[in-house]
């Protein structure tokens, strides 16, 4: 009953930190934080300080009862009946959220049902994410990265409704493919990235020179990762004649992405090359992170402390910090104030 789980999330913002940890995953730190805006300012929240999630093409999610982007219930219907209606791609590569889907049309109910981005290189366009259920797999395209992450974030607390309660662990990986040298002159190639297998990306296709060097400079950011334990890059013809025919390949443990401290850069040799002079070999950068994430009620004592103590936090860590962490941890303190409803 949405009515009933509406009055469940204010009684838990309204309760006890034991109350609002076992009644909703989301009010266990904003409740607390807005208990303790009250208590210090001795005055109630003015209703427009409701968090409220704005869209891509500037309308409003919210507002939402317990904190959630567009995961709660507002009175005006499910989460799914509130995204804009979207124009439908030209491509038929995928599916557009026109009209958008319920959770029956979705078929979220199996045991093993996976949500994730997938990459543009693969489909053909942005902003596509894709379920798997089984044996069947559905994709869909949104118009932003905001509105895709949204949809993912949501679709698997339908999945998980626990999810902000239970132990976790993330998994991402950042890799720039740079360039490949002693290739096969004068033929068009793209580097595959598969992981496990499964091929999650590919570069631009692009005619290797006289000389056999080939220059991409190209970034893939992939989130929310299945467990993996290997990349696999792998050099392709993309001709008519021999269309994603493999040319030469390198398989590069995850475990030493993982291990380094900073993003590891190096040639990689790679097998397979048709027993030339030299084997070709490609330049990549990469960055594998595990991220272990507790329950969101070990986060309390820190969430209240950023959203009362920033400036201060700030100030003293601006001077001693390496510049190139300054940006992650920005980020880091922008998602925390987001989700204590301090920024917008």
């Amino acid at each position: 009953d949405p009515a009933a789980e509406e009055r469940g999330a204010r009684a838990a913002g309204k309760g006890t930190d034991g109350d609002a940890s076992a009644t909703s995953q989301f009010s266990n730190v904003k409740g607390l934080l807005w208990k303790r805006l009250r208590e210090r300012k001795g005055r109630t929240v003015p209703k427009n300080e409701t968090t409220a999630v704005a869209g891509p093409d500037g309308e409003r999610y919210g507002p939402m009862e317990g904190g959630g982007d567009i995961g709660g219930d507002t009175g005006e219907g499910p989460w799914w009946q509130l995204c804009p209606r979207r124009t439908p791609s030209r491509s038929g590569s995928r599916e557009s959220l026109l009209p958008p889907p319920s959770a029956a049309e979705l078929d979220l109910t199996g045991e093993n049902v996976i949500i994730r981005p997938v990459h543009g290189s693969i489909v053909g366009e942005k902003f596509c994410f894709q379920i798997i259920n089984g044996e069947s797999s559905r994709s869909f395209g949104c118009t932003s990265l905001a509105e895709r992450d949204r949809w993912i974030e949501n679709l698997r607390r339908t999945v998980q409704p626990n999810k902000d309660n239970c132990e976790r662990l993330e998994l991402a990986l950042s890799l720039w493919v740079y360039e490949a040298r002693d290739l096969p002159p004068r033929r068009r190639l793209r580097c595959h990235l598969h992981l496990d297998g499964a091929l999650f990306a590919r570069t631009t296709a692009k005619v290797a020179g006289p000389d056999g060097e080939l220059f991409w400079g190209e970034l893939f950011q992939l989130a929310a990762l299945p467990p993996t334990r290997a990349l696999t890059l792998a050099l392709c013809r993309d001709d008519q004649g021999h269309p994603c025919q493999p040319v030469a390949s390198v398989t590069v443990p995850l475990a030493e992405l993982a291990a380094a401290r900073q993003p590891l850069e190096r040639w990689y040799p790679l097998s397979g090359h048709g027993g030339g002079e030299r084997a070709p070999s490609v330049r990549v950068r990469g960055r594998y992170r595990e991220v272990r994430v507790l329950p969101i009620v070990r986060y309390k004592e820190l969430a209240e402390f950023i959203t009362f103590h920033y400036r201060e936090l700030c100030a003293r860590l601006e001077p001693t910090i390496a510049v190139r962490h300054k940006e992650e941890l920005a980020g880091a303190l922008v998602h925390v104030l987001q989700s204590t409803g301090k920024a917008k």
